[in-house]
C-alpha cells in the first residue's frame, strides 16, 4: 500500500508544479526596458505605460498590443509585445506603411525591492 501512497503523492506534486508554472507563464506583470529602465505594467487588457498613461489593449496570455496614444512621437502606430520566456518580453512598433517594424526592444521582469 505504501507504493500507492507514493504514486498519489507524486501525482499531486506534479499537478501543483505544473499549475504554478502555467500561472507564471504570462505577459502580466511589471516590465523594465533593458535599454533605458522605463517601466510598463500589464494586467490583462489594461496597461500602465512608461509615461504614466493607462490604456486598454488587445491581450492574450503571451501577447499584448495597443495603439500608441498622444503625445508620443509614435502616436497612432501599433506597439506589439510578445512574451519570449518567463523573464523576457520583446516589443516592436509596427510601421505606418505596413513594411518592416522597428528594431525590437527587450524588456525583463522588474526586480522587486523593499
Amino acid at each position: 500500500m505504501s507504493n500507492a501512497f507514493r504514486f498519489v503523492g507524486l501525482m499531486v506534486c506534479a499537478m501543483l508544479l505544473s499549475s504554478s508554472c502555467a500561472f507564471a507563464d504570462s505577459i502580466d506583470g511589471t516590465w523594465c526596458s533593458e535599454r533605458d529602465h522605463r517601466q510598463m505594467t500589464i494586467t490583462g487588457p489594461d496597461a500602465l505605460l512608461p509615461g504614466g498613461r493607462h490604456i486598454t489593449g488587445d491581450y492574450s496570455r503571451h501577447r499584448f498590443s495597443f495603439t500608441i496614444p498622444m503625445p508620443d512621437a509614435d502616436a497612432g502606430r501599433v506597439m506589439l509585445l510578445r512574451l519570449m520566456g518567463e523573464m523576457l518580453m520583446v516589443s516592436v512598433i509596427a510601421s505606418s506603411d505596413g513594411s518592416a517594424p522597428s528594431e525590437p526592444e527587450h524588456w525583463k521582469r522588474c526586480e522587486l525591492t523593499s
